[in-house]
């Protein structure tokens, strides 16, 4: 029997109905106040949760036990303050106006917080928020953008989900919020209906616009049985509710407890609220070390006598012209000369080493146990914890035993336990390579005007210096000013140590990210010697328009730049005259994109960031290969000093997260520093150093190496002892007696990542032992022992809890150093200030 052609109509077309009903159904759930509440309430929550995580180290385990429900009371009345509002048609209308705008605002913030916590694995801080406000600093913001979509995706899924049981718990507490101001506004209670006001919320329409008459008639006719089940809802809810309120006031007014129950829509006032800092009320417990006895001293002087200089001005040597205070290291009650110690043994006879071209190369986001990487270290050992076994596959070893071969020739160091890979001879080219060296900032532009200049940078967010005062000449100054001193060209050990010296900055990203060109310019290099990403584009440019594509959101590839490399040398062979190039790579920063002619590794299931990473190392150290070789072809190899130096490590391997943005991992801080030259023999030191260091180490080996003219070596000389860090070619220092209660520790310090939050801090008498100190309330205070790899950090936010802490898993005599790092970063906090010309209080 067939069916009628009218059936079959009949049919499809009621099938179409119901699939438009269905269709109409599903999207009035996506359109109606229930979902954006919805939506609203589990940003909320989801940020809080994030906020709590991010924090959670710093308090014990009962504390979070018992008070961490009372951590979302600000929560939960944002949640009531974003019900429904209810009244009049009119006072509805002019309550949904205004709850719009404050739905959009705290939405809009919540999501941003979760967002940027999936992407960077940290917590955003609305302060720094002006980094966005250049070309590039967009394009870093805009590299989140498809982690934000997907958890915008998320959320909406969720509350498409969930709205009808959130939309009514929430209705169960402003309910009870709301009974006794209806109370009290309607004088009596038994005047009140018998239901509750809000009972529309446990009789969901599936839209909006539906009849309220159906929710009258089904709260008239409400059995007795659900009744009960309403009734005992309340009374869960209400006692919840009471929990938390008590709980909110009986907590301990201790500042951790405090800062956790922030709601995040809130955290933008806090963050930007003027900043005060940490240190002004603590006080010492075991009255070890300088305590406050310092808190008047100064190194700031009158310029020392540098009789050399010519009548008129130059740039970095301003002090020296006008009536203003200049460090002076005499005045400094820390620092800590070496230069009366014999240079170090391994060094044998400096005098045929000479230093005609000196470069700097600088490591973007390069950790120092990758320079070489080992089959011993965390990278290596979490790779293989995510293969089936524990054993890497063949490919993965091949690539990781493969993966630094030019790293192993600069350092030295081939115990990297892997099997030797076929043809390895173990050639080392000569120099220093430091075990244990620290940035002084763990921000690109602050650790390189650290290198650069030989000063500690800001305790200020972000590029700062550029606009203030670098309170000594930096090694483009010092450089320039070296060739003007009236010698001839035969003076010196060598004929080129009269030679005019060039100083050039390249790299193939931008200059325009947080006024980086403004920056070099005040570190001394001229505009003309500064080669980017937008110079490199133009048709102008001197080889040609390069039309590479971005590997990430700066710029592009290193290869561009070769050119430039060989065409300073070469001038300076055509004109006799000398380099200083400092080039900083790119390929090894976020996202570690390699260029599309590279092949690419996956190193470890589910660990896409840190294959990435590792794989980029892979194309950075080729990089290097290829200036090693560059200058062998040039012909200049036994008279280039080559400085590689990571500008700040990488946490990838131990917390996941992918920048050092507010990351005061010890990982971050330890960087690779090598000092190369062909004609040195390979030295590896252990004691404690820091890239401050670098400026120092550099004129000494140029007066040693009798590479400058009689005239600028004594120049140098008289600069050399006046900087903080001690040289490099000699043996570190670790302590000097100048304080009548303790002996005074070499010191070394690291700006972390803004720059105005968090100080690193360490001193070579036991170059394990490290503490994070706070600058600001929101920040806790870390110590942990880096030999320990094992042993977390002790966290806390209060300094007296973070000492007692200290105490009871080291031992008193850390808990003594922990209080004298402390007063050590009180006062240098206010000497940077004073030296950089800077207010802390500055907005």
């Amino acid at each position: 029997m067939y069916a009628s052609p009218n059936a079959v109509l009949r049919f499809v077309t009621s099938k179409l109905l119901g699939l438009r009903h269905v269709v109409q159904l599903t999207g009035l759930r996506f359109t109606n106040r229930r979902f954006v509440f919805t939506l609203v309430a589990l940003a909320i929550i989801a940020a809080k949760l994030i906020h709590i995580y991010s924090h959670a180290t710093a308090l014990t385990t009962s504390d979070l036990k018992k008070w961490g429900y009372s951590f979302f009371t600000q929560d939960v009345l944002l949640l009531i303050l974003h019900s429904p509002p209810r009244g009049s048609r009119f006072l509805r209308l002019i309550a949904y106006s205004i709850s719009s705008l404050f739905i959009g605002f705290v939405t809009t913030l919540n999501i941003i917080n979760i967002c940027f916590f999936v992407v960077n694995g940290s917590e955003i801080h609305w302060r720094n928020v002006g980094v966005a406000g250049d070309a590039a600093g967009r394009a870093l913001v805009l590299s989140g953008l498809v982690s934000s979509l997907i958890v915008t995706g998320v959320l909406a899924i969720l509350s498409w989900a969930f709205q009808d049981f959130v939309f009514a718990a929430v209705g169960l507490t402003t309910d009870i919020i709301t009974w006794p101001v209806a109370y009290i506004t309607r004088g009596r209670f038994c005047r009140t209906k018998r239901h509750s006001p809000n009972d529309q919320y446990y009789q969901i329409t599936q839209s909006d616009t539906e009849s309220a008459s159906k929710t009258e008639n089904f709260l008239e006719r409400k059995p007795i049985g659900f009744a009960w089940i309403h009734f005992m809802l309340y009374a869960v809810v209400a006692i919840a509710l009471l929990a938390q309120i008590i709980l909110s006031l009986v907590r301990p007014h201790q500042r951790s407890l405090t800062f956790m129950s922030w709601t995040p829509a809130l955290l933008p006032f806090v963050d930007f609220e003027k900043m005060a800092l940490n240190l002004e009320n603590i006080y010492p417990h075991y009255n070890f070390g300088i305590n406050h006895e310092w808190d008047n001293r100064s190194a700031l002087r009158k310029p020392i006598p540098l009789p050399w200089l010519p009548d008129y001005p130059l740039d970095g040597f301003e002090d020296w012209y006008k009536d203003e205070l200049h460090y002076d290291a005499l005045a400094d009650s820390f620092k800590i000369s070496n230069l009366e110690e014999a240079l170090l043994p391994q060094l044998g006879d400096l005098s045929d080493v000479p230093i005609r071209h000196v470069v700097i190369i600088v490591l973007e986001s390069t950790r120092k146990d990758v320079l070489p990487i080992k089959d011993s270290g965390i990278i290596v050992e979490r790779l293989r914890d995510t293969w089936d076994n524990n054993k890497l596959p063949d490919d993965v070893l091949e690539r990781l035993k493969t993966l630094t071969p030019v790293a192993k020739f600069l350092t030295g160091d081939y115990d990297d336990h892997f099997d030797r890979p076929a043809g390895e001879k173990q050639k080392k080219r000569g120099g220093i390579s430091f075990n244990s060296a620290y940035t002084a900032s763990t921000l690109t532009m602050k650790s390189l005007t650290g290198s650069l200049c030989g000063v500690n940078p800001m305790v200020a967010d972000f590029n700062a210096e550029y606009q203030h005062h670098i309170y000594q000449p930096c090694l483009p100054h010092i450089l320039g000013v070296l060739h003007m001193l009236g010698h001839n060209k035969d003076e010196g050990r060598y004929e080129f140590g009269g030679y005019k010296w060039a100083s050039t900055f390249m790299q193939s990203v931008t200059l325009a990210y947080d006024n980086f060109a403004a920056l070099m310019k005040k570190v001394g290099f001229p505009s003309e010697g500064l080669i980017d990403k937008d110079y490199l584009i133009k048709n102008t440019a001197k080889f040609g328009k390069v039309d590479l594509p971005d590997i990430n959101y700066f710029g592009f590839e290193e290869t561009p730049i070769e050119d430039y490399i060989c065409d300073e040398f070469e001038k300076a062979k055509k004109n006799d005259g000398r380099v200083f190039l400092t080039h900083i790579t790119s390929t090894t920063h976020h996202p570690y994109n390699m260029p599309e002619n590279e092949t690419y590794v996956p190193l470890g299931k589910g660990l896409g960031d840190l294959s990435h990473y590792i794989n980029a190392i892979g194309y950075g150290d080729r990089w290097l290969g290829r200036i090693l070789d560059t200058i062998d072809d040039l012909d200049v190899a036994n008279e280039t000093l080559l400085i590689f130096v990571g500008d700040h490590g990488l946490s990838i391997p131990e917390n996941d997260i992918l920048a050092s943005y507010y990351n005061p991992h010890r990982a971050n801080n330890h960087v690779p520093l090598v000092l190369s030259h062909p004609k040195l023999p390979p030295i590896t030191i252990d004691d404690a150093v820091s890239t401050p260091q670098i400026l120092p180490r550099i004129l000494d080996l140029l007066v040693e190496t009798g590479s400058l003219s009689v005239s600028a070596t004594n120049a140098a000389r008289d600069l050399l002892g006046n900087y903080e860090g001690q040289s490099l070619l000699r043996p570190v220092r670790k302590a000097s007696s100048k304080s009548s209660t303790a002996e005074v520790a070499y010191w070394q310090f690291t700006i972390i990542n803004p720059g105005s939050t968090m100080l690193g801090i360490r001193d070579a008498r036991f170059k394990s032992w490290r503490i994070v100190v706070p600058l600001v309330g929101n920040q806790e205070w870390q110590y942990v022992d880096t030999d320990r790899r094992d042993v977390e950090a002790v966290v806390g936010f209060e300094f007296s809890e973070f000492q007692q802490k200290v105490k009871e898993s080291y031992g008193q005599d850390r808990a003594r150093w922990v209080e004298e790092a402390t007063f050590v970063a009180w006062w240098f906090v206010n000497e940077n200030s004073k030296r950089w010309r800077y207010s802390l209080y500055e907005p």
